[in-house]
């Protein structure tokens, strides 16, 4: 019995080290994503925040990077357009 609850907390630990950290998934260091709180801007427990960043599918905040880099770029060539 004992060595079934060491396994099933072992399993848990790996579980969590090998689980990729919310600031990584956010393409942030872990400083940032403390000081901008984004979980507060989401209006959102911080737990329920992290938990949702996970979920999302492969590539999707690469995609929104490379969108925000792209209104960027065209707001500095065009300038602000209303």
């Amino acid at each position: 019995m004992k060595t079934t609850t060491s396994t099933a907390i072992l399993s848990i630990m790996f579980k969590q080290l090998t689980q990729e950290k919310p600031w990584a998934i956010l393409k942030v260091s872990r400083r940032q994503y403390e000081t901008k709180r984004p979980w507060v801007t989401a209006n959102l427990p911080r737990k329920k925040f992290e938990e949702l960043l996970v979920m999302l599918p492969d590539g999707f905040i690469d995609h929104c990077h490379r969108d925000a880099e792209a209104e960027r770029l065209v707001e500095a060539i065009f300038g602000k357009v209303e």
